[in-house]
């Protein structure tokens, strides 16, 4: 379409510059350009001429084949404006030397009915002449459209959308990225062009995020930007203040503003992830944003990133109740139509309510933005004349008036006043700039269209889900910070403000389509940036405590400290938890408020039921009762002491059993029963008497204490007195041997022939003598020791099993180291035994002695 189209070869290069079709009621064309020479050999005799199609392109298809074919088409040629055919060069161009311009201007009424249709026509710009002195065909060709209008053609309506939109700068600390904004808004920066070219009704489409970075930047105490030294302070930014004044300027003046997803959110791609919620904050908080700033809301009308977006996220964009999505043509096709339909058609959504698309032209998109002011390039008049060429064939398709969009690129870098240009050329005799408006009223006609079609490469293209993933996880973090930084009484809203939205925002911008591709690494930055700030908060926030702590009762306190090391208030719960909460009790949670830098010492109750060691697990979590942090609980290990309650009752249950025991033996000692005197027993010689205590006479009581002079052996001999010692029963020292001493566990309780016991204890009649010292040749009745035994002549008196409570007087016992009477008649041993009046022991104790 534009220089020399027949090959590198060609001795001449052409180059159009500009193209100048006739207005309604005029029949001039004229051609602008410049000729290179590309061979060293001298051109001569060289002339140039302009031919044009013989018919009109008739579609849009058939107008790209001629843009990349244009050799395909008939020309004939056009007779110029002085009546010569051709046009000699006078001067020649040189190879290594200037391009040297020329301007060539044909009639289109003098062609003979040739072009006298409306429509776009191919043009032919060629040269002929000699090389080296020998005459060649053309020797160079150059090829463009021209448009034939007429006064009675219908216009064709453009709603042009121009994005003021750059990459997400702000980071969560306040601090820009880098300094790159200030040199874009400047009077020769990107965006400050593109909003020179803007004037209603075109469309401006902000990008949220910039404003907030512009805003920053506009501050009076000036803004800082991150670089690997650190921050660097910046003075206030005029031309970002100036830049911002005149977007309001704009929207004021009935210029129509729409906000882009703030961050320039990959909107497709969340949904698809399932980040629904991160997509209602992209869309809402870029119309808070802008809206704040333009002092009213603006329009309602969602414009993913390069107009691609499946169905569902359009369902989703029609449930926030955005009225109008703007979305690639090629999403909605119109199989089978021979013209280029309107824009405008209904999406049914989930909600009720239907959605507007807006099917924006993806070729005149093409066309505007193929200049790139590259050397090897089209060049601006090819390509504004194909430009023209589109909408007029666009017109000339069908003889109605249709509405289509042109929405623009975000990233757009158009050389000097190209975007001027564009805009300009969109007004003419078939065509017009229209506003959004005349697509969004009531009552507009669907365009005949097909479902919505999501293609596979826009698919490949989006975020990765993985990567989505854990930006949310780190946004979730962050949230979760608010209750803790905003708890009342202070003001909430400005703290939110202030302290959580910037991470937030931050982590909504590293969900940017600015990231897609090998550009993710710039969105792992700002993700990680917040993480560290979110980390850092909640790391400032701790529990500190001891490993272990040592209860020595059922209640007690488990002392542990809470630090904010954090620039901010707090307010956390401690949540306390037990493996075993059967064994150990606490209280559930405690609500806590720290200022910035501070400690406090915390004491928490604990009741215990039962000893053991039990696991106590303590857990930041923010006043609803989310985690702050994934990192394991604080452990403190709580050493009880005490017994449990069933242990408790063991050991009671126990102890009553053993009193109910020793209340039985006394009841059973102590009942009238038990004291009843055995009946006489006659016995043999070789028998034993029945009831050794039943034959025991002598002074009752003289023996009941052992004389300290006596061997331990020798006070377990005597029946009587071992009833007094505190460790035997009453009925120890009656056995069955000849020894004093009872051995453990045949003590006189539980010899297996009792009644025969007592049978030898009664038996008179068999004297026997012990051998054992210190007793020497006493008598002795029965088996019974020698001291305390009863003589043969002693009256007749049985005794109870049962000793007197009391001890006889102390001129009874013989002195220390003194010795029992070992002979009849001596002493207390051989006396006759007194008369009982029952005081000395239980009443009854000698019943059958006639007392």
């Amino acid at each position: 379409m534009a220089g020399s189209t027949t090959g590198a070869a060609n001795p001449v290069a052409i180059t159009v510059t500009d193209v100048v079709s006739p207005t309604a009621g005029s029949a001039t064309v004229s051609v602008r350009g410049t000729m290179a020479a590309t061979t060293a050999d001298p051109l001569t005799d060289l002339w140039m001429s302009l031919s044009i199609g013989t018919r009109p392109v008739t579609s849009r298809d058939r107008l790209a084949a001629l843009a990349a074919n244009p050799t395909t088409s008939g020309y004939q040629r056009l007779p110029l404006t002085g009546g010569a055919d051709v046009q000699p060069i006078a001067d020649p161009p040189v190879r290594g030397g200037s391009p040297v311009p020329f301007e060539i201007t044909a009639n289109l009424d003098a062609a003979g009915g040739a072009a006298a249709r409306f429509g776009a026509y191919p043009l032919q710009v060629r040269v002929s002449g000699s090389v080296a002195g020998r005459a060649a065909k053309p020797i160079g060709a150059a090829y463009s459209f021209a448009v034939r209008s007429s006064a009675q053609a219908q216009r064709t309506k453009v709603t042009v959308v121009l994005p003021i939109a750059d990459q997400p700068r702000l980071r969560s600390d306040g601090l820009l990225t880098d300094n790159v904004l200030a040199d874009e808004v400047k009077p020769t920066g990107r965006m400050s062009k593109l909003l020179d070219a803007a004037s209603p009704p075109v469309v401006l489409a902000v990008d949220p995020t910039l404003v907030q970075a512009l805003r920053r930047m506009s501050d009076r105490e000036g803004y800082n930007y991150a670089s690997p030294a650190g921050g660097v302070h910046m003075p206030r930014s005029l031309d970002a203040y100036s830049f911002l004044s005149r977007l309001v300027d704009y929207a004021a003046q009935g210029g129509t503003v729409i906000a882009l997803p703030y961050g320039d959110a990959d909107l497709a791609a969340l949904v698809h992830a399932q980040k629904l919620d991160t997509v209602e904050y992209a869309v809402r908080t870029g119309q808070v944003v802008l809206g704040s700033l333009l002092s009213r809301a603006p329009r309602p009308v969602a414009f993913p990133a390069d107009g691609l977006a499946d169905a569902t996220t359009v369902d989703v964009l029609g449930q926030l109740k955005v009225g109008a999505v703007l979305l690639d043509d090629r999403l909605l096709p119109a199989p089978g139509s021979t013209y280029t339909p309107s824009a405008g058609v209904d999406i049914a959504t989930s909600s009720g309510a239907p959605i507007r698309a807006l099917a924006t032209d993806h070729r005149l998109a093409d066309v505007a933005t193929s200049y790139t002011g590259a050397a090897d390039g089209p060049s601006a008049g090819a390509v504004l004349a194909r430009f023209r060429a589109d909408l007029a064939t666009i017109t000339a398709e069908r003889p109605e008036t249709r509405h289509l969009v042109l929405a623009l690129p975000r990233n757009w870098q158009m050389p000097d006043d190209w975007a001027q240009q564009v805009l300009g050329a969109i007004n003419s005799d078939y065509s017009e700039t229209a506003s959004i408006d005349d697509l969004l009223g009531t009552g507009q006609l669907n365009a005949p269209r097909g479902g919505l079609v999501y293609p596979a490469d826009a698919r490949a293209r989006e975020l990765p889900a993985s990567y989505l993933d854990s930006v949310a996880n780190v946004r979730d973090e962050a949230q979760a910070l608010y209750p803790v930084l905003c708890a009342p009484p202070q003001n909430t809203v400005a703290c939110r403000l202030k302290r959580i939205n910037p991470m937030s925002d931050a982590l909504v911008t590293a969900t940017s389509v600015w990231w897609r591709g090998d550009r993710m690494v710039d969105g792992v930055s700002l993700s990680q940036q917040v993480d560290g700030d979110v980390s850092s908060i909640r790391n400032g926030i701790q529990v500190v405590a001891s490993r272990s702590v040592n209860l020595t009762s059922r209640h007690g306190l488990v002392p542990i400290t809470l630090e904010n090391n954090t620039p901010w208030d707090v307010s956390v719960v401690l949540a306390f938890s037990s493996t075993n909460r059967s064994r150990l009790r606490s209280a559930l949670r405690e609500t806590r408020a720290l200022q910035p830098r501070q400690k406090a010492q915390i004491e928490i109750e604990v009741d215990s039921e039962g000893a053991g060691t039990f696991p106590l697990e303590i857990r930041l979590l923010n006043l609803d009762g989310q985690a702050l942090s994934s990192d394991p609980p604080t452990r403190i290990l709580v050493r009880s002491t005490v017994y449990g309650a069933i242990a408790t009752g063991i050991t009671v249950l126990a102890v009553s059993v053993l009193l109910l025991a020793v209340l039985f033996r006394l009841v059973r000692r102590l009942r009238p029963g038990a004291r009843r005197p055995a009946p006489a027993v006659a016995t043999t010689a070789d028998e034993s008497p029945a009831d050794p205590a039943a034959t025991v006479a002598g002074a009752p009581g003289e023996l009941d204490r052992p004389s300290p002079d006596l061997p331990y052996s020798n006070h377990l001999g005597a029946g009587p007195d071992r009833g007094r010692n505190p460790a035997y029963g009453p009925s120890h020292g009656y056995h069955d041997g000849p020894s004093h001493d009872a051995p453990p566990g045949r003590e006189g309780r539980d010899q297996p022939d009792r009644e025969g016991a007592r049978a030898r204890a009664t038996h008179r009649d068999a004297p026997t003598y012990s051998d054992e010292p210190p007793y020497g040749d006493g008598p002795s009745y029965g088996d019974q020791a020698p001291h305390g035994g009863v003589r043969g002549d002693a009256p007749d008196d049985s005794w109870d099993s049962s000793y007197p409570e009391s001890a006889p007087p102390a001129a009874d016992w013989p002195a220390p180291g003194g010795e029992f009477p070992s002979r009849p008649g001596d002493g207390a041993v051989n006396a006759p035994a007194p008369a009982w009046d029952g005081t000395a022991g239980a009443a009854g104790r000698h019943r059958g002695s006639g007392l």
